[in-house]
């Protein structure tokens, strides 16, 4: 990065790092969401292992995935001030 730049443009590419980390994070944990909902469907006869899997979504996939468009949501509330 170079330092010549002026702090707009420092903050617009900081902004942008941002975003494109947050994209990344997403698509991983959509794809945890994904790969767990077709394994709820091998459980899906046994109850324990489902709970068990559905828990795991939860914890693994879609709170991580929560807190992501919380931080998107905050990013552009930050951009609109």
């Amino acid at each position: 990065m170079n330092l010549d730049k002026d702090p707009a443009a420092l903050e617009a590419e900081k902004r942008r790092e941002q975003l494109r980390q947050l994209e990344h994070d997403m698509k991983t944990y959509l794809g945890v969401i994904t790969t767990g909902l077709h394994a709820l469907k091998l459980v899906r006869e046994n109850p324990d292992d489902f709970d068990e899997m559905h828990q795991t979504i939860e914890k693994e996939g879609v709170d991580p995935l929560k807190a992501i468009v919380a931080q998107i949501i905050n990013l552009t509330l930050k951009e609109s001030e």
